[in-house]
């Protein structure tokens, strides 16, 4: 294994353990939802005629390019309901102890589906407490970066008069910037820190107008690494519904050698109709990789997902780029995700999923596998909850050490020598529909503390609820 290799997964491993011995879980609160008035709260939980879905987290942390899953903190999820009076909750403190340069507090994220008179509709608000970047490192001492009091909100809701609406906002307390070098700085950043300084206007809305206007929205912060946005806040209504989604500030450091980046406050909401036959829960990702004494767990690679009312019989398509994980301690090529969903009025519901690679290299082990696919197809009757679903996958090569090896049958196990396996074809599925993953190997020696990699992964339901 080289050097830079055994770096990247030594930045991993001290980022993923720091967080798996630092998140706390707070059961869902059984109070009104932050900020949220009393004469709002929702209506004890009944089906409705309308899908509803959030996604809410503090933080996410993605390390040379991949994410590492065990550290989106304080995340709260609503997957795709027909369900008023719902509520996820979920409270963190963020802290890295073995990672000096990053440092955190108490970060909150909410969601709720309602009922009220006005509306009905889901709402999800994250906040982060404070969150410091730099200090000492390598001896030296790097720029800082502080915010304090940081708040996205996002509601999507059908009003009482039957059009739909969206509100969101973003906010923080406070942004400092300090122990800039003795060098040059850039225009750009120079009116950031002028803004900063300013008592003059709302600042927050100052500093996001500078973001989106500057290339790349972000600004580069010399010696530390650079602040912008990871989205923006927006929304949409139409006849059949809506969605919100808040910015999200993008902290990147790149001291380390190891580009490690922050998405912070991400809130994202959306409802839909008509949802007559139910609500589509389905999602397409490449690969996830659990290693490092189940510390680490990377993975997404552009996971995508669709609305809860489906793609109105559309196919979604999404290519991916070639990815290397851990400096190229493992490869992808070819990445594609495939997504459809289509309801009718009368109760029927059908639409698929399909995950496919390219070709997937580990170069420690020669081993190169070509051609790996899944698919869930689905089918939904009227009058029935039950959903008949088709399980596809396939792959085209196998070559260890430049030998071909014999293509396994669906749920065999190959012995790759040296404890790695090799399992073709894992399914899981229940009433609503399946999930597939097309390859799961094990692999003892590839990081320290062994690894799991799941590779072609497709899962697809439709659920009444």
């Amino acid at each position: 294994m080289n050097r830079s290799i055994k770096k990247a997964i030594a930045s991993v491993a001290v980022c993923g353990a720091g967080l798996a011995g630092a998140l706390v879980l707070v059961p869902p609160a059984t109070s009104a939802a932050p900020d949220q008035p009393r004469a709002e709260r929702a209506s004890s939980s009944k089906i409705t005629d309308l899908g509803y879905k959030a996604t809410v987290y503090g933080t996410k942390v993605i390390v040379d390019g991949v994410e590492v899953r065990n550290a989106k903190d304080a995340f709260a999820q609503q997957r795709c309901t027909r369900q008023v009076g719902l509520q996820e909750v979920a409270d963190s403190v963020l802290s890295i102890p073995d990672n000096p340069l990053i440092r955190g507090g108490l970060t909150k994220s909410y969601t709720q589906t309602y009922k009220t008179a006005a509306a009905q509709g889901v709402r999800g608000i994250s906040t982060i407490a404070d969150l410091e970047l730099g200090g000492e490192f390598g001896g030296q001492q790097t720029p800082t970066l502080k915010l304090v009091g940081l708040k996205s909100t996002a509601d999507a809701f059908r009003k009482a008069d039957g059009t739909f609406g969206h509100t969101e906002g973003f906010t923080f307390e406070g942004l400092t910037i300090g122990n800039l070098p003795d060098t040059p700085i850039t225009p750009q950043l120079q009116q950031l820190l002028d803004i900063l300084g300013s008592t003059v206007g709302n600042v927050v809305n100052q500093v996001l107008d500078l973001l989106t206007s500057v290339t790349g929205n972000t600004i580069e912060i010399p010696g530390l690494g650079s602040i912008g946005l990871a989205g923006v806040k927006s929304g949409y209504a139409n006849k059949t519904g809506a969605a919100s989604q808040s910015y999200a500030l993008r902290l990147t450091l790149d001291v380390t050698g190891h580009p490690t980046s922050i998405t912070l406050g991400r809130a994202r909401t959306a409802v839909s109709s008509p949802v007559p036959a139910g609500v589509f829960q389905s999602r397409a990702m490449g690969m996830e990789l659990f290693g490092g004494n189940d510390l680490l767990r990377l993975g997404g690679l552009q996971e995508q997902s669709i609305g809860c009312s489906g793609t109105n019989g559309k196919t979604q398509v999404h290519k991916v780029g070639d990815v290397r994980v851990l400096g190229g301690l493992v490869n992808l090529t070819g990445l594609e995700y495939a997504l459809r969903g289509d309801q009718k009025a009368k109760g029927t519901a059908n639409g698929f999923v399909s995950s496919k690679i390219g070709a997937l290299e580990i170069p420690s082990l020669g081993l190169v596998i070509d051609g790996i696919t899944s698919k869930v197809s689905l089918f939904k009757p009227k009058g029935t909850t039950k959903v008949k679903r088709t399980i596809d996958t396939s792959l085209a090569r196998i070559t260890l050490n430049g030998q071909e090896i014999e293509l396994p049958d669906p749920g065999e196990v190959v012995d790759l020598g040296n404890n790695n396996l090799l399992r073709y074809r894992v399914v899981k599925q229940n009433w609503t529909g399946a999930e597939v993953k097309a390859l799961v190997l094990t692999l003892p020696d590839l990081i320290p503390g062994g690894s799991i990699l799941e590779l072609g992964w497709a899962g697809a339901h439709i659920t009444p609820n």
